[in-house]
């Protein structure tokens, strides 16, 4: 009998055993770089002579009390670490005050998968600016960046993502790295890399954009704070399969472990390049922008702020201008940029005729204002004065 016993030992039974506080392990297993062997080791010392579970018993016991609490959830998303985007695919608008006109609104949506925190907001455009200032807005909503922000793979932020090669647009990689986020895109056609913005995006849909399709708005802010308030109410509502709402485990667990916004918020910036054209300008939003003579027919870089354009030759400033919003194909230019050839010629205009003729009298100041207005561009008048 004692040979058998010997041969085929029979398992010990688990008595006596101290029952560790899953709570607590479930609650430190969701921080930064906690592991269960970490926990394990800490359950150990808890102990103090006491009878303690091995490392696969704590482990399997651990698995079967998340699984029965169904609170599975918590371990595949650490809190701060993630924020996914993406547009909504609903459009709004809102109405012209002035023409009536309707302008389609795009909604941004963020959302933070541990605690399922929602933010959302409508822009008139999507190119590189109104997406970076989505970002921002979002880190401000939240009070803190993420480690990993999650996108889709649109143009004005991913410029190439295959198996190959992943190339980040370069203002977006810039943003990134001021708040000390890394950008990991989701696959192509893999929708379930950012499975939880693409549910947030639904959620959005049908308890806000939806019950807000009917009323009219006049102003991309009306709108907004009208959304807000919708989100809000999403972000409030209670759980149905688990404690508290996204708003309550947001500000209990995850706004915390989020990384602080540095103290002076990112500039906005977009980077492009362009050809300094044969007239010394660069062709920018619209805008032309001078630039030194001697740059002509060389590529720059033009980082477009939103007061301001900065132009780069070589890692060189060579030229800064404010940021003009006047109509399409309007110039603004720095006489110092131009030839000496040109200079005496940019500066006869109107006022300087006008100026010129109050030399002579008012006479002749009534015959120049009469020849200024005689072609319907005035320009075309300068060489009669």
């Amino acid at each position: 009998m004692s040979f058998y016993w010997w041969v085929f030992p029979q398992p010990v039974k688990e008595v006596n055993k101290k029952e560790p506080n899953w709570p607590h392990v479930h609650k430190e297993l969701a921080k930064k770089g906690v592991t269960l062997s970490l926990l394990w080791s800490e359950y150990l010392e808890e102990c103090q002579g006491a009878n303690p579970y091995l490392y696969s018993a704590f482990c399997r016991k651990y698995r079967a009390w998340a699984v029965s609490n169904k609170l599975v959830m918590h371990i595949e998303h650490k809190p701060g670490c993630e924020m996914q985007v993406d547009y909504a695919g609903m459009k709004m608008a809102i109405a012209d005050p002035d023409t009536g006109e309707l302008l389609d609104v795009y909604v941004f949506v963020a959302s933070l998968p541990y605690s399922g925190y929602i933010f959302a907001k409508g822009f008139l455009k999507t190119d590189e600016e109104g997406w970076l200032k989505a970002h921002l807005d979002a880190f401000s909503f939240f009070g803190g960046t993420t480690t990993i922000i999650i996108p889709d793979n649109l143009k004005t932020g991913i410029t190439k993502n295959n198996y190959e090669e992943l190339i980040i647009n370069e203002s977006y990689r810039r943003m990134a790295e001021y708040y000390g986020c890394a950008i990991v895109p989701a696959r192509p056609s893999r929708p379930r890399d950012k499975g939880h913005v693409e549910m947030s995006v639904g959620v959005v849909t049908r308890s806000a954009l939806a019950a807000l399709r009917n009323r009219v708005f006049t102003s991309t802010r009306e709108f907004n704070e009208a959304l807000l308030g919708k989100v809000d109410e999403i972000n409030s509502r209670t759980f149905q399969k688990r404690p508290g709402s996204r708003k309550s485990v947001f500000l209990s667990e995850e706004k915390d472990a989020l990384m602080p916004l540095p103290p002076v918020p990112y500039e906005l910036c977009v980077v492009k390049t362009a050809t300094v054209q044969f007239n010394y300008h660069v062709y920018i939003d619209g805008v032309y922008y001078s630039c030194p003579f001697s740059y002509v027919r060389r590529e720059v870089e033009c980082r477009i702020y939103p007061s301001s354009i900065a132009i780069f030759a070589a890692h060189e400033r060579i030229a800064l201008h404010k940021r003009s919003f006047a109509r399409k194909g309007a110039y603004v230019t720095d006489t110092s940029h131009m030839p000496e050839a040109h200079k005496d010629f940019a500066s006869w205009n109107a006022d300087r005729f006008k100026k010129w003729a109050l030399e002579y009298g008012q006479a002749t100041h009534a015959v120049i204002e009469a020849i200024l207005t005689s072609r319907s561009v005035e320009q075309h008048s300068y060489r009669s004065c």
